[in-house]
This record gives C-alpha cells, structure tokens and sequence, in this order.
C-alpha cells in the first residue's frame, strides 16, 4: 500500500503535470505551437518499435512521450520553417527516449540489461547525423523539466491496482486478463495527449481496469459485486488521503472505449501465457477526443 501511496501522492505534484498548452491547434492555425497530432503519432509508433526491437519493457515508452510533452508543452517551435521544426521536434523525441532508456529501460527476456541498455543508447545516439545535437539537447530537457524524472506511469498504477485486485483471490485466468487488458489500454492511451492532459496516470490506469472487468463480467459473469465492492474501498481509503474520483473514471472510461472500441477477451492459463507484446491483437482506433 505504501508503494501506491507514494504513486497517488507524486502524480499531485505540479511538476509532473502535463500543461494544457500541449492540445495545439489541430486546424494549424497557430504560427507557434507544440508538434502537429501526425508528427507525435509517428514518434510514439517509433518509440513502441524501437523498445520492442530491444525487448525492453514498453513502460520506458510511456517515461519518453511524457518527457517529451512536457518539454514541448513549454517550448514550443515556430511552423513558419516547417523543415526546422520537424528537424527540432525528432531531436526532441530522440533526446526523451535517449534519456527514458538511460533511466528506466527494464526487461525480463535478457540476462544482461546493462548491456542492453548500452547498445541501444548507442544505437540512438550514433544513428543520428549529428550525436551532438542529441547530447545537448538531453541537458536542455532536464533542465526545463527540472530534473523531475521519475514520472509516475500509467503502467506503475496498472501493476499496482492489478497486485491489490480482489480478482487474485477469485481466479488466476481473470486476473492475468484484468492485467494485460489494462496494459493494453494505456499502452494505446500514448497516442492521445487529450487523454493524458485531462486525467492523471491513476484514473486511466482505473477505467482501463474497469473496462477490463466489464468485458469478463460480460462473457463469464464471477461475483464482481463483491470484486467491486472490496476494490472500491481499497482506493477510497488509501493513507495518502487521495481518493479516486469516480465521475473522472466513468468518463475516462467511455474515452477509452473510443481509443479501443473492440477490446479483446481470451482467458489464458498459465501454460499458454504469451509476451504482452504478441496479445494486443483486438481492432483498434486511435483517434482524436476533442
């Protein structure tokens, strides 16, 4: 409990917060403004691909798309010179996954992380014209988000709602389910900034749980009033004195099920449990809120 608290308290402190300023104008109107939807879906897609093709966890892509909104939130680059602002932004999102995978790259399918780590830092730095650009700009980006880089993750409150879930006591295929389509929504909820500006990590780590309950309780009813029940007095009663607010999780919810219409549903035993990464497998949108 005291590890959620912690997470639930840290995602108050204002220097996490992704400023609004980072929902630019879709129509480009503005001369000035943080990078056009089409530009940051392309990064985020580069990101999934590059951590994928290292076998890190894919929570380090969550700590680099929040790095960089943070930045871009404040530091906006004129559209005038449309070349120069491509070129500012991919050394932007260099930089973020640069310093993601420095800090926070994990995985759990190689022996030797550290080395790991070093060939894809490599891989970034030395697969860029100009290394340089990318070293200076790390040191412009922890300087503007103020050395906060510890962000608290979607994926951190979907592990720890999914390790308190009454579903652990109920059935170990349900609760493996709860788990992976959690992470399967927030993995997706990168690619919309509405999203991450309007609710915080814990409510749409929450609703994406919800979501999940609600496509078992669909197929297989289990006693979810009692799951409901003792999972709900679990986060109004934590000792960081943080409740989650219910009305930002329905609405988050009904958000999600718009970013992911079609949310798969196969239990799995444990001697056919996959890689999270080889069961994102149900029809998708991604699509914008606003």
């Amino acid at each position: 409990m005291e590890e959620l608290d912690c997470l639930l308290l840290k995602e108050q402190s204002a220097q996490y917060q992704i400023s609004p300023t980072l929902l630019w104008n879709l129509n480009g109107k503005d001369k000035k403004c943080s990078p056009p939807l089409r530009w940051r879906h392309a990064i985020c897609d580069w990101y999934y691909d590059f951590v994928d093709h290292f076998h890190f966890d894919r929570e380090v892509v969550g700590v680099a798309a929040n790095y960089f909104d943070r930045y871009t939130s404040v530091n906006a680059v004129s559209l005038d010179d449309n070349e120069n602002a491509l070129s500012t932004y991919h050394t932007v999102a260099v930089a973020a996954l640069y310093v993601a995978i420095k800090l926070h790259a994990t995985s759990c399918e190689v022996d030797d992380l550290q080395e790991l780590r070093n060939q894809a830092l490599s891989k970034i730095l030395y697969g860029t014209p100009q290394p340089k650009l990318i070293l200076d700009m790390e040191m412009n980006m922890l300087q503007a988000l103020e050395w906060a880089v510890n962000p608290p993750t979607l994926h951190q409150f979907a592990f720890m709602f999914h390790k308190f879930h009454p579903s652990r006591a109920i059935c170990t295929e349900y609760e493996f389910y709860i788990y992976e389509a959690t992470r399967y929504q927030v993995e997706l909820v990168i690619f919309v900034p509405q999203l991450l500006v309007e609710f915080k990590p814990s409510i749409i780590a929450f609703a994406a749980m919800k979501n999940a309950e609600e496509k078992i309780a669909a197929h297989k009813p289990i006693p979810t009033t009692d799951m409901k029940l003792s999972y709900e007095a679990l986060t109004s009663h934590s000792g960081s004195g943080v409740v989650v607010d219910s009305t930002a999780v329905a609405r988050c919810q009904m958000l999600l099920k718009r970013v992911c219409p079609e949310l798969w549903f196969q239990t799995l035993t444990p001697f056919t449990r996959q890689p999270h990464r080889n069961l994102a497998n149900s029809p998708t949108i991604v699509v914008t809120l606003m």
